[in-house]
């Protein structure tokens, strides 16, 4: 269900409260079970709906124009594609209207035409970014039938893997999702611009753990096109792995802000070969304004990250 929010970059962890002290052991009932607690304290934005923003979050972000921080991973004639910023599983992606209509009777033929093309290749692009065995697809219509933003209508579409409902949400009441979302994004957003536009190539910013060097391939960025059935992120990985970088790992999108613009531009972490390191700054020197632009977007991604993992 999503909730009205400001988009994920605004999102902070508070510091740790530590928890108060428990009922002392003669308050619990005979035989009452203990209850165990998972101390989340940021998501009570989520749980109270609040502090609500002026207006539509849908049409918000669509009108802001900065898709990468609102999770916009495609942009249609009609429709868009965004990631659910408070997932039910990994990789939950939800079509949009551009229209602000809340229910499907509402919708234009054009409207109602793209929305179920979109279906197809945005299951395509899920199912080669994350390897799901199955979906949940489906629209709530009106608060009373579950709809979190019953004022603007939106298609849910939710990757499904064996296990995924384990006892930690069915008993715990606790969803344990293993990606961070802008990892996921980057995957969603590249798979679905390569549906779109028919190109299979990527280009890698690789950053050093402290992002103080890159490394360049003849003075540009790193490009490496995907297999047939191969993901676009792991590609990317494969050629860190070849130019001789150590311990890769996808960091996020670092292209340009609006979905299906541009190449598509991966930033990838890991220790870099010593002799082909190139300083950052220096490095945006050397490349052209674009590609310097998307060093960039890398370095602010890595900051953001490092952010938010000082408020853990």
């Amino acid at each position: 269900m999503a909730a009205p929010t400001s988009p994920v970059t605004s999102l902070r962890v508070p510091d740790v409260v530590e928890p108060p002290e428990p009922f002392p052991e003669d308050a619990v009932p005979p035989g009452t079970a203990r209850l165990g607690r998972i101390w989340t304290p940021w998501r009570m934005q989520y749980v109270t709906g609040g502090p609500r923003e002026d207006g539509c979050v849908f049409c918000n972000r669509l009108r802001e124009e900065q898709d990468t921080a609102a999770l916009i991973a495609h942009r249609g004639d009609t429709v868009f594609v965004i990631l659910n910023l408070f997932p039910y599983n990994t990789g939950h992606v939800m079509l949009v209207p551009q229209a602000h209509i809340s229910s499907p009777e509402d919708a234009d033929d054009a409207t109602t035409h793209e929305l179920a093309d979109l279906r197809r290749p945005v299951m395509r692009a899920v199912r080669r970014a994350l390897n799901p065995v199955g979906f949940n697809i489906g629209v709530n219509v009106g608060s009373v039938a579950g709809a979190g933003i019953a004022a603007h209508l939106h298609e849910h579409i939710v990757p499904r893997w064996p296990g995924d409902a384990n006892f930690m949400p069915v008993i715990a009441s606790t969803q344990v999702l293993p990606e961070v979302l802008p990892v996921t994004y980057a995957k969603i957003r590249a798979e679905l611009q390569r549906e779109f536009s028919g190109s299979a190539d990527v280009q890698v910013v690789l950053l050093d753990p402290g992002a103080e060097a890159t490394l360049l391939a003849d003075g540009t960025l790193p490009t490496v096109a995907a297999g047939p059935e191969e993901p676009v992120w792991a590609a990317a990985l494969r050629l860190a792995q070849q130019l001789g970088v150590r311990d890769p790992v996808l960091l996020g999108w670092a292209g340009g802000q609006l979905a299906g613009e541009g190449p598509v531009v991966l930033a990838i972490g890991g220790v870099l070969p010593p002799q082909q390191a190139v300083g950052s700054t220096a490095a945006v020197e050397l490349l052209s304004p674009e590609d310097g632009q998307f060093l960039a977007n890398a370095l602010t991604l890595v900051g953001a990250r490092s952010d938010a993992a000082g408020t853990e």
